[in-house]
């Protein structure tokens, strides 16, 4: 009896330890890319409210991704507004696999989508708060881009 206490207990920090390390959260936000595909015309869009302008932050690109995908790269075209209407654009290119075509992402155990994370902007400061909005657009020559099952915009505090 005391020797599942102890185990409880034991299990019960172990799980606090986990949780509280890591970075914080503040945004996550994936669109889901339908099965017939990604048209070249179709936008992501993704909203996050910032209150907090002392924190530093990364923004991270998130992929997903099948065997069903044909490149071993992606390239986006990024626009992010701020909340006094300031456009910045960017072109990323996110490399999702190497050049002996092996997966860089992660998968779920028994998932065939493969996610990986990408830097878009690292250590940033939001000069302004209120509800900054990112436009993602695939920026592949193809027009209706496979194999692609989802993109996300993640936005961590820096510790």
């Amino acid at each position: 009896m005391l020797k599942n206490k102890i185990l409880s207990a034991c299990v019960l920090c172990l799980s606090l330890v986990f949780v509280s390390c890591g970075p914080t959260v503040v945004y996550e936000g994936v669109a889901e890319v339908p099965g017939t595909g990604w048209h070249k015309d179709t936008v992501a869009v993704f909203q996050s409210e910032v209150t907090k302008l002392q924190e530093s932050c990364h923004l991270l690109l998130e992929v997903e991704n099948t065997d069903a995908y044909s490149y071993n790269n992606i390239w986006f075209f990024v626009d992010a507004v701020s909340p006094g209407g300031h456009v910045q654009r960017d072109t990323l290119d996110c490399l999702l696999a190497d050049k002996a075509g092996d997966w860089y992402g992660k998968r779920s155990l028994g998932s065939e989508v493969y996610k990986s994370v990408h830097p878009y902007k690292l250590n940033i400061r939001f000069p302004e708060k209120g509800t900054y909005k990112y436009y993602v657009v695939q920026g592949m020559r193809d027009t209706m881009l496979t194999g692609i099952t989802g993109v996300g915009i993640k936005i961590i505090e820096v510790n």
